[in-house]
């Protein structure tokens, strides 16, 4: 009983400090003069209607309302809203938008065009480092096929867009995190993994604006299989999936809390009870009438078109190309594949690919906020389930068959 509420009271000080810490960002940036930044906020609004397709800076991103908008929010703006607004009477405090605490501090510098250039870099940075990461702790092709999905996705657009990688940024930063720490995978240790998931997921809920959050935990939850596969203790599977579990709700609890957490403060300094606004607006931001499934697949099927004219060949050519690696790998899975247990172990990688799909299919409108910046992040999600594919291949008697025949057939 007492391990169990040193257990909690630990899961509460590392809340208190993330809401401490995040308020302070929030506070921070807003202690900025707006004087400070007037003059690059008005210059970068002023680029971004001169070059409407972008001109000279980064282009091809699919609209520029997210920036607009999140420049004007840097003073007032109640779609992209926080506490502090919440406090001087601007606005509801639906939601922080923690990107404005780095945006706020970027204006006193730079203006949007350079912003964007810091920004792709940083992403970039980010991107292969995991993917470097990745291949240097489990498997070289792991870190390949990971920066394969999201340069397939076309990722560069939404690279710059500061608004839309909260979700990119916190997830390439915690598989960093993860692949240095193999020593939170053994079993001593599962609650300091828990404690990292429940972390991972308070800073999606401060950084991300409502692009793809689930993300940001469908990555790292790979990662932790793959620890808990090659490094953790050799447990059976139902272990596995209690340890995946376990990190998925806490993932969720930290998301939940931390947004619980901003809107009681809220209440708390206002004075105002703004619980059913907030109800309404998570309503109509999640499940909005004008969303629905339907228009969810339409979407998906629109940014395919869009994305498959962008890259020049059409539907016909992909089914083609689909058909053929399928065939390729049915006949690399028959010249030698693992065993049926082994193939079973990895089926967690199914699973962690369908939550960012469910998420949508849950919450339809939320992927409809941002639908180029949804498909590309779905396309990216694709990660594990290649992962399983390839896992269940048995490489080294794929070699010796293939070397068998090529011997076979040099002799006749």
């Amino acid at each position: 009983m007492e391990s169990h509420f040193r257990k909690i009271h630990a899961f509460g000080r590392l809340h208190f400090f993330l809401t401490a810490l995040f308020l302070f960002l929030v506070f921070a940036s807003h202690c900025i003069p707006d004087e400070k930044i007037m003059g690059h906020r008005e210059l970068s609004l002023q680029l971004l209607s001169e070059f409407p397709e972008n001109g000279c800076l980064p282009g091809d991103t699919p609209s520029l309302k997210p920036e607009t908008e999140f420049l004007t929010s840097l003073n007032q703006n109640p779609e992209y809203s926080t506490l502090w607004n919440t406090l001087t009477g601007q606005d509801q405090g639906f939601r922080w938008n923690g990107m404005q605490a780095p945006g706020r501090f970027l204006l006193c510098f730079f203006h949007i065009g350079q912003i964007r250039y810091l920004c792709m870099i940083a992403f970039f940075m980010l991107l292969f480092g995991a993917a470097w990461k990745i291949s240097r702790t489990y498997s070289a092709p792991y870190g390949f096929f990971f920066l394969f999905f999201f340069l397939w996705a076309d990722i560069l657009p939404v690279s710059w867009t500061l608004p839309q990688t909260g979700c990119f940024l916190t997830a390439f930063c915690s598989i960093l995190f993860l692949c240095g720490k193999k020593e939170l995978f053994r079993e001593e240790n599962l609650h300091r993994l828990l404690f990292s998931f429940y972390g991972i997921g308070a800073v999606t809920a401060f950084l991300d604006t409502g692009t793809v959050p689930v993300i940001a935990l469908s990555l790292p939850l790979t990662i932790a299989f793959l620890s808990f596969r090659d490094y953790g203790p050799k447990q059976k599977a139902s272990a596995v999936w209690k340890s995946l579990t376990g990190c998925t709700l806490f993932w969720f609890l930290g998301y939940l809390l931390l947004t619980i957490t901003k809107w009681v403060l809220t209440v708390l300094f206002t004075g105002s009870n703004l619980f059913p606004a907030y109800m309404a607006r998570i309503k109509e931001y999640c499940f909005g009438s004008s969303f629905s499934a339907g228009s969810l697949k339409t979407m998906l099927f629109e940014n395919l078109n869009g994305f498959l004219s962008h890259v020049g060949f059409g539907k016909k050519t992909l089914l083609i190309l689909i058909l053929a690696v399928f065939a390729i790998y049915m006949i690399l899975f028959f010249t030698g594949h693992k065993t049926r247990q082994t193939c079973v172990r990895n089926l967690p990688l199914i699973f962690i690919g369908m939550l960012p799909f469910l998420s949508y299919v849950l919450a339809p409108a939320h992927g409809l906020m941002e639908t180029a910046v949804t498909f590309r992040a779905l396309t990216a999600a694709f990660w594990p389930w290649m992962l399983f594919f390839y896992s269940m291949l048995d490489l080294p008697q794929i070699r010796r068959s293939l070397h068998t025949i090529w011997n076979s057939a040099g002799r006749n």
